[in-house]
């Protein structure tokens, strides 16, 4: 923030019992988690002030960042409070624990705490004069048998008084101070090789104040500037700019451009995109004094020695935007009074960013000014996001990926009209709740015993539902890892759906490139062959006209311009067998009864390949005939592998 403007292993199994209140997941339905707005994020979680350990007059939360133990794999949220910092053990979403405080080097509280992590320790600024930099060893988080605990300080820098914020770079020993009071508030840079004895390297103060900054291990387009350490400096006061400074030599740093923008009331806080294309920034005070909307403004910064705006998202609330990180092609924003706010970059070189998914932890209002989300920290392996409130606390969320694709099922597709039959649903077989449990399948990440709303199956036409299917979403490298699966539905169409028969299949996990698998019950089941992008933004991959490579061979059957699941997988097992010991075919006579192969069964069953609600063994359109056609039509002992790893 700025000047109000400016504001901007251990075992823990007993403090799971600590906040039971704050435990308590609340998935968002119908636009709310409980009291919050929401949009495709979930609560996991919320501890209050008082839960994060504030104590004394005008309590807070301001910045936070996270850690992963690499060793444990444990995930932190680190949160800047006006007493201290708060370390929170959120490695179980619904269940955050308070591991400890490390209270504020003076006693005095401060509204603006600022920390960052290199490595396995914490780097901690604040307003406060003669606060400095403290320095924590987060390690010392494995070793807490009952928290929460008052932890100490493992070093302190007094070489500056107060900073307005501090940039801990991610891959090299050095942290950066702006905002302080010396230097003209410029860049101070300590090398922290040695974490207990942080040394001064370098300053920068040409350009004056800095409010916030950013520092690159440059390997963007511009040929120029390959592996230089790039600084990008928003600087608040007059005037509002930005500047970008090869700090790659501590001892000389240069000025490579300075640049302002339309509009400009105080210059706050960027990130670029991850090729390093482009810049998104956010002025802190221009929806207060101009009256828009929240406004994200976007630079094209590929020769960082000219850079060019190119456009800017405005959004139709009047929330004051605060801090801002890009990861896996979307923006989490903390805009205050809005709370998190997701957006897609896919249309970033031409001015555009697409809101995909929120979380309001200020329901109050969504007008301009300083309550609400103050800091995210969105680069948990877990997909888990953590974003601190000025007065609500930390909030411990999980964004849910969105993902629509399009399949056909050989047994049901009418190739005349190009649809699947919906039968099943017309004679009311289908079950209410998802089938594949009940055979043996296992999910990962939730799913059995989902049930659909009961709307669903009243839909007629191209997107009436047609059975049930699993999506899983498997390792990219390892591709015998399921990383989650879901149950689904597919419409006449092909398109597949969530269980209130129109919403994307949505999971929660982190977005990444995963390999997509299909499965339904009777029909041999697909997986991509390549790794696709899945994401909060909604994604949408076509598995039935061959746009999409598929692994293995022949793993659709071709009719006409479609591609379709091969039908017949009546045992439910990896292969189609006409003959031999568990074929599919016998399965049929033995539902049927065994002994009369002209008589029908009607159901919801596996031997029913053609999906039409009867299983028969004879006659015109029997389950039996596709499996000998799809084995090759003349071979009986031939066989048809699914190709699925």
């Amino acid at each position: 923030m700025a000047s109000l403007a400016k504001m901007r292993k251990g075992t823990l199994l007993l403090s799971f019992f600590l906040f039971v209140e704050a435990g308590a997941q609340t998935p968002c339905v119908n636009g709310m988690a409980g009291a919050f707005p929401c949009q495709n994020v979930d609560l996991m979680a919320r501890l209050t002030l008082t839960q994060l350990g504030v104590t004394g007059g005008s309590p807070n939360a301001a910045d936070l960042w996270g850690w992963t133990d690499p060793l444990t794999q444990r995930e932190y949220a680190i949160v800047g409070v006006s007493n201290g910092t708060a370390f929170v053990d959120i490695t179980v979403p619904a269940a955050p624990v308070r591991v400890g405080n490390l209270p504020s080097h003076l006693p005095t509280s401060n509204l603006w705490r600022d920390v960052d992590v290199h490595g396995n320790w914490c780097f901690v600024g604040s307003e406060l004069a003669g606060h400095g930099l403290q320095v924590f060893d987060l390690t010392r988080l494995r070793d807490v048998l009952n928290p929460p605990v008052t932890f100490t300080e493992d070093a302190h820098y007094p070489g500056f008084g107060n900073s307005h914020t501090i940039y801990a770079d991610k891959v090299l020993p050095y942290v950066y101070a702006v905002g302080t009071g010396i230097n003209s508030g410029g860049i101070t840079a300590l090398d922290v090789s040695d974490p207990l004895a942080p040394l001064l390297v370098g300053t920068f103060s040409q350009e004056g104040y800095i409010h916030e900054n950013v520092v690159y291990a440059y390997t963007g387009p511009d040929p120029d500037h390959q592996s230089q350490q790039i600084s990008i400096n928003f600087h608040s006061g007059t005037p509002d700019k930005i500047t970008i400074v090869d700090v790659t030599d501590k001892t000389d740093m240069q000025l490579i451009s300075s640049f302002t923008y339309t509009g400009a009331r105080i210059s706050h806080q960027g990130w670029l995109t991850e090729d390093q294309k482009y810049l998104l920034m956010n002025d802190e005070g221009d929806e207060g004094f101009y009256g828009h909307g929240t406004r994200t403004r976007i630079f094209d910064v590929r020769d960082l020695d000219a850079p060019v705006y190119v456009g800017a998202y405005t959004s139709a609330l009047a929330s004051t935007d605060h801090n801002l990180y890009t990861h896996r092609g979307l923006v989490f924003q903390s805009n205050y009074s809005s709370g998190l706010r997701i957006l897609d970059t896919t249309g970033v070189s031409a001015g555009s960013l697409l809101p995909v998914a929120h979380f309001d932890t200020y329901p109050t209002n969504d007008a301009s000014g300083y309550n609400g989300a103050w800091g995210n920290y969105p680069y948990f392996p877990s997909g888990t996001v953590v974003v601190s409130d000025f007065s609500g606390g930390l909030f411990v969320l999980k964004p849910r990926l969105s993902l629509r694709l399009k399949v056909l099922l050989e047994g049901p597709y009418d190739a005349v009209g190009g649809l699947m039959k919906d039968d099943l649903r017309q004679l009311s077989l289908l079950p209410v709740a998802e089938p594949y449990s009940v055979l043996g399948y296992v999910y990962v990440g939730g799913g059995a015993g989902a049930m659909v709303t009961n709307t669903t199956f009243l839909s007629a036409g191209p997107d009436a539902i047609v059975d049930w299917v699993i999506v899983e979403l498997r390792d990219a490298v390892n591709v015998l890892t399921v990383r989650s699966s879901r149950p689904a539905l597919v419409q006449r169409d092909g398109d597949v759906v969530g269980l209130d028969g129109t919403s994307p299949v949505q999971f929660d996990i982190a977005p990444d490139n995963y390999r997509i698998v299909l499965r339904q019950r009777n029909h041999l089941g697909v997986m991509t062959a390549q790794a696709v992008p899945v994401s909060v933004a909604e994604r949408t991959y076509d598995l039935s006209n061959g746009s999409l490579a598929l692994y293995g061979t022949q793993a659709t059957k071709t009719i006409g311009p479609v591609k379709v699941l091969w039908a017949g997988n009546a045992n439910r097992d990896d292969m189609l067998k006409y003959a031999g010991s568990n074929n599919d075919r016998d399965l049929i006579l033995t539902t049927i009864g065994g002994s009369t192969p002209t008589n029908t069964v009607q159901g919801y069953l596996p031997t029913d390949v053609t999906m039409d609600g009867v299983t028969k063994y004879a006659g015109l359109n029997n389950d039996r005939d596709p499996i000998l056609v799809n084995i090759g039509g003349f071979l009986p002992t031939a066989t048809r592998f699914q190709q699925i790893p």
